[in-house]
């Protein structure tokens, strides 16, 4: 089983073709949302800035974790550590399934962007998924950078965009399952992802079997949504370029 010492960046090959380069289904979406109108009002009002901000959700975006007492039988194979999975993480009474290829994602997203981690969790539950998500401490550099339930406790019972240090809505965009976790202004700043459940506990599912029972996992999906931003990244950055050979042209 994997420990906090041991996660890799770059070691995650399930979505590698033989190339050695990204792929992911084609019917790939992001579900609900588009990030191109919110790229580009950030990038108009916040053109003088490389880097804008990327505020992450944890539970069922970044990660899943359970009470290791509501395991099945049929997932309790995860307590002992001969599976294969090394981004799975015992932490007291709880177990963690990091998604598939996160570590990836979090080192090429801060190319583009400064990380926030956001979660209705605690602090210390916030805290311990941060070192998972980020051993080395690149990315969630400072406390500021880890936002949880005592943080954003008096702005009610919603995430705003309020609670995070240095942001405001023309230069942050939101990745969250859960849309309606968030104030209605914050929401134009929102994509919403597709869900990731590993356990069965809490899926709502009758007779479906899930990854961990399974002994499988998702494919895919975090690359993609990757392609998406990188995408819509590169493009607005040129249309922003040709705007400003334009105006040294005409004016």
């Amino acid at each position: 089983m994997a420990t906090l010492s041991q996660p890799t960046l770059f070691q995650e090959k399930e979505n590698l073709d033989l190339n050695g380069n990204l792929s992911f289904p084609s019917s790939f979406h992001v579900s609900n949302c588009s990030p191109y109108p919110n790229f580009a009002r950030a990038l108009s009002v916040n053109s003088n800035s490389r880097k804008l901000h990327l505020v992450l959700d944890l539970d069922h975006t970044l990660l899943h974790t359970t009470q290791l007492c509501n395991l099945t039988p049929e997932e309790d194979y995860l307590k002992i550590g001969t599976h294969p999975h090394r981004d799975v993480f015992v932490l007291e009474t709880v177990i963690t399934k990091l998604r598939p290829f996160v570590w990836r994602f979090l080192d090429e997203a801060s190319k583009m962007f400064e990380l926030y981690i956001y979660t209705k969790g605690n602090r210390y539950y916030a805290g311990l998924m941060a070192a998972l998500l980020d051993p080395r401490k690149e990315y969630f550099t400072s406390v500021s950078r880890v936002i949880s339930c005592e943080d954003h406790g008096i702005l009610g019972r919603y995430k705003s965009l309020d609670a995070v240090v240095g942001c405001n809505y023309s230069n942050v965009l939101i990745l969250d399952d859960t849309e309606e976790a968030w104030t209605k202004e914050s929401r134009d700043n929102l994509i919403v992802v597709e869900k990731y459940c590993f356990f069965r506990h809490k899926m709502g599912l009758v007779k479906c079997k899930s990854y961990a029972e399974l002994k499988t996992d998702e494919c895919g999906y975090l690359a993609a949504l990757l392609e998406v931003l990188k995408a819509s990244w590169k493009n607005l950055r040129l249309l922003e370029k040709r705007k400003r050979i334009s105006h040294s042209i005409f004016c």
